[in-house]
């Protein structure tokens, strides 16, 4: 059986050798950017990150009606930090994850994909992002793409959503209206943070805790069979002023679900991947200088993890999760925006370790300044549940066409066993510039 990497290497000369076809008239859209970022975490009197990122973007035409796209990444951790497993993550499938990788360099594929015009439709196929709903900092729909929690929710989640292969077609159905069909072969999951990391997850509700004394053994995590897909179709359509979805989704959840079981005097942990799917609605129109912002889904099969061993430390509940968002304009050179989200467990039982209903704000102030060069940002989310939550805060400076620097700060407060008070440690200082070219 070939190994994963012999496959990833086979990926990279798969796509090298689609740019030599089209070299000539892919030469001239060829684009680069350079991000690198530091942290210093006050809390610990340490550095928490220092990375360079490398993109490179190639983009083509193979023709008059298909063209390409290969984005090339590098990834350097001088820190440390962030990575402290040598081995292959085992979240990403046998066609997808870095091509090399140690604690302070990662190669990778970032995507690969080409677009089709069909007459009758479009297909992108490759590995892309598909974006679901509208939630900023929080998911309800958003789930096609799984992401990398490295930095846990820090990241844009356009930076760490973690791209896969799949085939997406869109078909119009009118003149406002399209449909969009997915089938993903590449069962890619969350790349959670490593052991002893700086974000590495510590919440009960995430991650069970260990009795006192007794040993544990976990097991190698589950993967779905070979042959499994995940689908999904998605209608949208602009009716009287309003942007409306309705969503379906069958899919592998992106975090496996911590199954324990007491035998011959241990606990045995088998991490495994489960299956479930997810319906949803999605609407937002304007008034004046108000968005409103409409989300709500529901997951047939959600894992939650319980306070004993019973069903193998796992309860099994659907759950209903909305987001009601509102963006206001008014003001000249601010953005202001508000989100309220709950998500409630409909088969509840008082041994699962999160609470049956779940309430979340979040606060989004943007200023821009200095003819739009100067942004000044803030972003707070508040979690009822442990009365834990997040400020952060950037500032950043557009010097030319081409360089932006930043600075910032990245802070946690609350409880210490929610998910967000767990990393009230980790509270940090940013630097940053990003050059194009």
């Amino acid at each position: 059986m070939s190994s994963p990497l012999f496959l990833n290497r086979i990926r990279w000369v798969f796509a090298c050798s689609v740019l030599s076809l089209s070299y000539p008239s892919a030469l001239a859209d060829v684009r680069a950017k350079l991000t690198t970022e530091a942290a210093y975490e006050w809390e610990r009197g340490d550095i928490g990150k220092t990375e360079a990122v490398l993109d490179l973007e190639w983009t083509g035409s193979l023709g008059k009606t298909t063209s390409f796209t290969v984005i090339p990444r590098g990834r350097m951790d001088l820190a440390d930090a962030l990575d402290t497993d040598t081995r292959r993550p085992d979240n990403y499938s046998r066609i997808n994850g870095p091509i090399e990788e140690n604690p302070s360099i990662r190669l990778e594929l970032a995507e690969a994909y080409t677009d089709h015009y069909l007459g009758w439709g479009s297909m992108r196929l490759g590995k892309q992002q598909v974006v679901w709903g509208q939630a900023d900092g929080l998911k309800v729909l958003d789930v096609i793409n799984p992401q990398s929690l490295r930095e846990f929710n820090l990241p844009d989640f356009e930076d760490s959503r973690i791209p896969t292969s799949m085939l997406n077609l869109e078909i119009p159905t009118g003149v406002d209206s399209s449909v969009q069909l997915l089938v993903i072969p590449d069962l890619t999951f969350n790349e959670l943070a490593d052991p002893g990391s700086t974000f590495e997850m510590t919440s009960p509700e995430l991650v069970p805790a260990p009795a006192t004394g007794v040993p544990v053994t976990v097991e190698r995590t589950r993967r779905p069979a070979g042959g499994n897909l995940e689908t999904g179709v998605r209608w949208s359509a602009f009716v009287n002023g309003w942007d409306l979805s309705t969503n379906y989704f069958y899919y592998f959840q992106d975090n496996p679900v911590i199954y324990r079981a007491f035998a011959n005097g241990q606990v045995r942990v088998a991490p495994t991947y489960e299956r479930s799917h997810l319906a949803g609605i999605t609407a937002s129109n304007a008034f004046g200088d108000l968005v409103l912002r409409l989300e709500l889904g529901g997951i047939s099969d959600s894992y939650q993890v319980r306070s004993d061993l019973e069903n193998r430390g796992i309860h099994n509940t659907p759950e209903v999760a909305s987001v009601v968002g509102l963006d206001y304009h008014g003001i000249t050179n601010w953005m202001i925006s508000y989100q309220w989200f709950q998500s409630t467990l409909t088969d509840y039982d008082d041994r699962i370790v999160r609470k049956r209903t779940t309430l979340r704000h979040t606060l989004l102030l943007k200023k821009k300044s200095w003819n739009e060069t100067l942004e000044t940002e803030l972003f707070a989310l508040l979690n009822q549940d442990y009365q834990d939550g997040q400020v952060r805060g950037k500032v950043s400076y557009q010097l030319t066409d081409h360089w932006e620097i930043w600075a910032g700060a990245d802070v946690f407060f609350g409880d210490r066993a929610g998910p967000f008070g767990q990393f009230r440690d980790t509270d940090r200082l940013l630097l940053g510039w990003e050059t194009a070219f």
